[in-house]
């Protein structure tokens, strides 16, 4: 089945990761087709992590990116060979299924790759010298020769091969000349017998009788029988050296998770057929350069944005296949139609409920419970004022399914355990849940954090100005603000950097750098038409 990620946007808030979450629950269940998993692209700040911890589950998994990775493309090692296996039992296996690399192995432990091209110089250098020599090894001679041993003195030599076919002057001169050899020949009693004489490492007889009348006792070489024809013996016995001698070089060592353009690029450099591919420490499989030939695409659905900007990183390089969300629209241009929900509700979890609603399912009270924190944390327990009747209707729904009856208190629990602003880190508080706007070419970031008072804002309101002002440098913005939010007295403050347009906000003046804004609530409805306003 192919993978479906659903993702909220890079500063996730409630909403944004508990409608990914049960979004994949209503896709697996009404498409098995695919596999849908919700995952997030930003890391959560402490107090959604509490949240989270409060509602008992773990929170979808993080994930940096939707670029195309050389685990997308890799080759399982199923094609693998041992090290010390023959190069005969090679050959058979590529016949049968024309791999262009195999992983090698010794043990168990990954050895490295061998192409198709180490073989193929392998053959013409074996061709191309006069009497090559090969590493031989008694164990692998039985295993590409069938037959059996009348002595097995020596179990490796280093030798090359002769044939005995010549008339008995001839053979007798190239034995002198190619002591060193293994010799295979048929039953010639004669032959034979000048061969242990000189004392050659191995002889091979070809026959279908039995060597009885050749004492062998004083020989100390191995000495093997068959009834294959000398030329198949020959032609087998070049084979029979174990694979680890014909292994070429060893490209870089690929990640998994190294990105697909960056191993494409060292592969093509490298003049190698193949790369070995490893997660962590341990090898998983290959890529050859008929991995690249075509660039794959992650699906992906989004959920709570809609932006470019505000999404995973590498969505441009992705397959958007369905968008989720209830903000302005200002989508990124698809290849083909898709599936589009964007509602004017509070909260994206109501959306998902809907469609729960839509395909006559109920969802489970665990989902129920995480789609009713989603609308209770995006509509400050119904109170925003992008709060609908279908947001209410929808956490009535959902209470109900969940067991979380007290919708007042299950909402005043929910943001009860988050941390006063006074200890919590400034930057890590305004990026918790902070987004960026480009309107009329001015670069807009505007951060909102909730609260329970703002009774103590003066212990901490200047270093949060501070901190706001690092966050513009640092993301290269015209203009950042930050609202503060009392979510039980529906009464927020306004932090601004330097920008004229602030002047024109409508709200009153605490300072400068701070406005008064009693009864505003939401960053979407009530503050960013008033920020985009100012810039027309």
């Amino acid at each position: 089945m192919r993978d479906v990620y659903i993702t909220g946007h890079r500063n996730p808030d409630l909403d944004s990761i508990c409608s990914a979450y049960g979004y994949s629950v209503l896709k697996n269940m009404i498409d098995k087709d695919h596999d849908y998993h919700a995952v997030r692209c930003g890391h959560m700040s402490d107090e959604v992590k509490k949240q989270f911890a409060l509602l008992g589950i773990e929170a979808p998994p993080y994930m940096k990116d939707v670029k195309p990775k050389v685990g997308d493309v890799m080759l399982p090692p199923t094609d693998k060979v041992d090290a010390s296996s023959p190069i005969y039992d090679l050959v058979q296996q590529y016949n049968e299924n024309h791999p262009s690399a195999f992983p090698v192995f010794d043990g168990g432990k990954y050895v490295g790759l061998l192409s198709v091209d180490d073989i193929t110089s392998w053959f013409l250098k074996d061709n191309k010298e006069k009497l090559p020599v090969y590493d031989f090894t008694a164990e692998n001679i039985s295993k590409v020769i069938p037959g059996f041993f009348i002595k097995r003195e020596k179990e490796s030599f280093r030798s090359s091969i002769l044939a005995g076919a010549a008339a008995y002057e001839d053979f007798c001169r190239f034995v002198h000349e190619n002591c060193n050899s293994v010799v295979a020949l048929g039953y010639r009693k004669r032959y034979i017998e000048h061969a242990m004489a000189m004392k050659v490492p191995a002889i091979i007889i070809t026959t279908r009788t039995k060597a009885e009348d050749i004492d062998f006792s004083s020989y100390d070489g191995t000495v093997y029988v068959t009834e294959l024809g000398t030329a198949e013996v020959e032609r087998r016995l070049r084979m029979s050296p174990a694979i680890s001698t014909i292994i070429g070089k060893q490209g870089k060592k690929l990640q998994v998770t190294d990105l697909f353009d960056d191993a494409k690029e060292e592969l093509a450099s490298s003049q190698l057929r193949g790369l070995s591919v490893f997660d962590g420490d341990e090898f998983v499989g290959y890529v050859t350069r008929r991995c690249f030939l075509n660039r794959p695409a992650y699906d992906v659905i989004l959920v709570d944005h809609n932006e470019v900007g505000q999404s995973i990183k590498g969505i441009e390089e992705a397959s958007v296949v369905e968008i989720i969300d209830h903000h302005r629209l200002d989508a990124l241009k698809t290849s083909l139609p898709i599936f589009i929900d964007a509602e004017p509700l509070g909260s994206t979890c109501t959306i998902v409920y809907q469609q729960f609603l839509r395909h006559n399912i109920v969802p489970d009270e665990m989902t129920a419970r995480i789609l009713l924190t989603g609308v209770i944390s995006d509509t400050l327990i119904l109170r925003s004022p992008t709060t609908t009747a279908i947001d209410k209707a929808t956490a009535g729904a959902l209470a109900a399914i969940s067991g979380e009856f007290d919708i007042q208190s299950f909402g005043e629990k929910l943001f009860s355990v988050t941390d006063g602003m006074a200890t919590r880190v400034p930057e890590n508080a305004i990026r918790s849940d902070f987004k960026v706007y480009s309107e009329h070419g001015v670069n807009i970031g505007i951060g909102q954090c909730e609260v329970t008072t703002l009774k103590d804002f003066h212990t901490y309101g200047d270093e949060y100005l501070k901190a706001l002002e690092k966050v513009r440098e640092k993301d290269n913005l015209d203009w950042a603000i930050l609202m503060i939010t009392d979510v039980l007295r529906e009464h927020s403050l306004l932090l601004s950097t330097d920008f004229k347009a602030y002047n024109k906000l409508p709200w009153t003046k605490i300072n400068d750098k701070v406005l008064d804004m009693p009864g505003v609530l939401s960053r979407k409805k009530q503050l960013l038409p008033e920020v985009i306003h100012t810039l027309d």
